[in-house]
């Protein structure tokens, strides 16, 4: 009996020391990860905050039996490991391997939300079929907290897009109101650099295909117009200078020109005409205009044509090279072609002569052709500016050719 009760102390004290050491079982469910390892587990992208709360179902106990706690360090180690499941070949697990856009640009809206909201329903579903439902879990609910956003998204765009409507309107009553302007300078025949500024404001606006269209038509016009006006007033200074010798109202008329049309001045050759009037001006010496202050300009061209007719070439010429520098400039130097015309003409029948003469067969060939060749070079020299010079020079060169046959 002693025997027996001093077993029974033994083995009471056995089955308290177990249950000391195994403790009370937690009531409820026990997490199969530690809190941080499902923190870790969520879907983040670059585009999306880190300060989404956390399931309820996540949240770590304060205390845990030995054998809990054991189980629950396991599963931490191999979350922490590999987190996530092994996602399939192509399709990446982490967004850094995602194409990102440049910092410059502005991401594309419709290629990027669609994107990532992709990635992160893979990445959930690639939870799921891992059993790691908790992870799963967290990523689906975000979709959820989307739906405010959402609405407030679309709020703010429908506020910029009666912004941008606003803007329209008010682009389209200034761009109208310029087209008007421009219309109104060509009714005024307004030069083109002024419709020119009108065009290139409308154009930094960028207007619409149409508005382009009537605006370079308004500039098109423009510029024929005022083209055409300032051709006309390089052509009279040129012709106060050929033909009145007036080269000082001539420089100034072209100088106005240049000023005030600086869009034609390579267009025309304004800087190439006023040389021109420059150099006619120094052709003619200051001697000879001051003659034709005490002369009269217009007997002395009389005079010169009388000396044409009569055939008296030299003292015709002299005459007309000195009324270059009067009033009569212009009828001198028509005159002075007809000189000209008239003494190479002489000239010219006196070579065909000759040569025909050369081909007697009792002439002196030579000798025949090397006066003809003299009669050719006498026009030359008394008329450079004869229009028929090269055919003058042709004849020329074909007499010294039968020279040395």
């Amino acid at each position: 009996m002693h025997l027996t009760k001093r077993f029974s102390a033994i083995l009471c004290t056995g089955v308290l020391f177990l249950t000391a050491c195994v403790g009370t079982a937690p009531q409820g469910n026990v997490p199969t990860e530690p809190a941080e390892a499902s923190k870790s587990a969520d879907f983040t992208s670059p585009a999306e905050p880190q300060t989404a709360p956390q399931p309820a179902s996540q949240k770590t106990p304060q205390t845990a039996p030995q054998e809990a706690s054991s189980e629950s360090s396991v599963a931490s180690a191999e979350n922490t490991e590999t987190f996530a499941p092994v996602a399939p070949a192509n399709e990446p697990m982490t967004p850094e391997s995602e194409p990102m856009a440049p910092a410059n640009e502005v991401p594309d809206i419709y290629v990027e939300i669609p994107r990532l909201a992709q990635m992160a329903l893979t990445r959930a579903d690639s939870f799921y079929a891992a059993g790691n439902l908790d992870s799963a879990a967290a990523i689906v609910e975000r979709f959820s907290v989307l739906n405010p956003l959402w609405k407030e998204w679309q709020f703010q765009a429908k506020s910029i897009g009666e912004k941008v409507r606003s803007g329209y309107s008010k682009k389209d009553a200034d761009l109208q109101q310029l087209l008007i302007a421009m219309v109104n300078a060509n009714s005024r025949r307004a030069p083109y650099a002024e419709v020119k500024v009108l065009a290139d404001t409308i154009c930094a606006s960028a207007p619409s295909d149409s508005i382009r269209r009537i605006t370079d038509s308004l500039s098109h016009i423009a510029y024929v117009r005022t083209f055409e006006k300032v051709k006309l007033g390089r052509d009279e200074a040129l012709t106060l200078a050929r033909e009145k010798a007036a080269f000082d109202a001539a420089e100034q008329k072209l100088s106005d020109l240049i000023l005030r049309y600086s869009d034609f001045v390579d267009t025309l050759k304004l800087q190439r005409a006023l040389l021109q009037i420059s150099s006619l001006r120094m052709e003619e010496s200051s001697a000879s205009a001051e003659y034709w202050k005490s002369h009269d300009p217009k007997k002395s061209l009389e005079e010169a044509k009388q000396l044409s007719a009569n055939k008296k070439w030299s003292a015709a010429k002299e005459m007309l090279l000195k009324l270059k520098s009067s009033g009569l400039r212009g009828e001198a130097l028509r005159e002075l072609d007809s000189v000209y015309v008239g003494y190479c003409t002489e000239k010219r029948k006196r070579t065909a002569t000759l040569f025909a003469e050369s081909k007697n067969k009792k002439a002196n060939k030579a000798d025949k052709i090397s006066k003809a060749i003299a009669e050719l070079d006498a026009c030359l020299e008394f008329a450079p500016d004869y229009k028929d010079r090269a055919t003058v020079l042709s004849n020329k060169q074909f007499l010294q050719s039968e020279l040395s046959k």
